[in-house]
């Protein structure tokens, strides 16, 4: 019998204690987390493998959420991958931009973890959906 490889998400977010939170909650769910402290690493990491779903601060150092965004949607074996902007400001600018870069979804810090984990569900279900086999 075959293993099914376990849904892999990137967690791009400078705070080590929010990407703890984010690791054990989504862990608890079955999922394989790659940690990255800002924009730069987290591309670093998703051009080596491609996640099933990133989960993308947008403050930070070295490269912000914005900068990942425009790197990871200009390039073709990444742009199809759902992107949940998860943030602290509370700027209808930023939500506004970050869906001009292409962001699937968009919280605002502090956020329900039962809320984030059905949206990640929800991101990866309908990217399988639009994925050819």
């Amino acid at each position: 019998m075959t293993e099914v490889a376990k849904p892999r998400i990137l967690v791009v977010e400078d705070d080590p204690d929010l990407r703890r939170i984010l690791k054990l909650q989504l862990e608890s769910r079955d999922y394989v987390i790659i940690e990255a402290e800002n924009g730069a690493e987290g591309f670093q990491s998703i051009q080596a493998e491609i996640p099933d779903c990133v989960i993308l601060d947008l403050m930070m150092p070295v490269m912000d959420g914005f900068g990942f965004l425009k790197r990871v949607r200009s390039i073709m074996s990444t742009r199809e991958v759902p992107i949940l902007i998860l943030t602290a400001s509370e700027d209808e600018r930023n939500r506004v931009r970050g869906f001009q870069y292409q962001a699937n979804a968009y919280m605002s810090k502090p956020y329900d973890l039962e809320k984030l984990t059905d949206e990640v569900e929800k991101l990866m279900a309908e990217a399988a959906v639009t994925q050819p086999a």
